[in-house]
């Protein structure tokens, strides 16, 4: 089950990384400011950001380390069916990726660390995202 768990958490490292890799690489489209495929490549790229912390966060509590909790219990203590684990995982990491968070879900121990580069990342990307695609416009406007 450990190994499980790990393999997981690596694929979601590995999954993020390349998610962020394909965010920045540079697509050219002629004349345009804005295209379809890098909108659609930066939904992709949080829809991928969203699930691979929701699993770590998943993960961590099946093996009873405690990450986040609901009011003052424990999420891993809670007598939650897994659909509502995976359920209140996905949640806060979009809501922790997103924005800054309700507050209804709060990490705990080293979820708040993970929290905080989720974070991070989740302020970073529009950056990157406008950053590349202005880049890209002024490579293509060039003669």
């Amino acid at each position: 089950m450990l190994l499980l768990i790990t393999c997981a958490i690596v694929f979601a490292f590995i999954s993020v990384g390349r998610s962020m890799v394909a965010l920045m690489k540079r697509t050219r489209v002629p004349g345009s400011l804005l295209s379809v495929y890098k909108m659609f490549l930066l939904f992709l790229v949080y829809l991928t950001m969203i699930i691979a912390f929701g699993s770590m966060y998943l993960s961590l509590i099946i093996l009873d380390v405690p990450v986040l909790q609901e009011g003052q219990v424990d999420l891993a203590n809670m007598s939650l069916t897994p659909l509502s684990r995976v359920q209140s995982v996905l949640y806060f990491s979009a809501v922790t990726l997103l924005s800054v968070g309700y507050g209804d879900l709060t990490p705990i121990g080293i979820g708040r660390w993970i929290a905080i580069i989720e974070a991070l990342i989740g302020y970073l990307m529009p950056a990157a995202f406008f950053v590349t695609t202005i880049v890209d416009y002024r490579e293509s406007t060039k003669l």
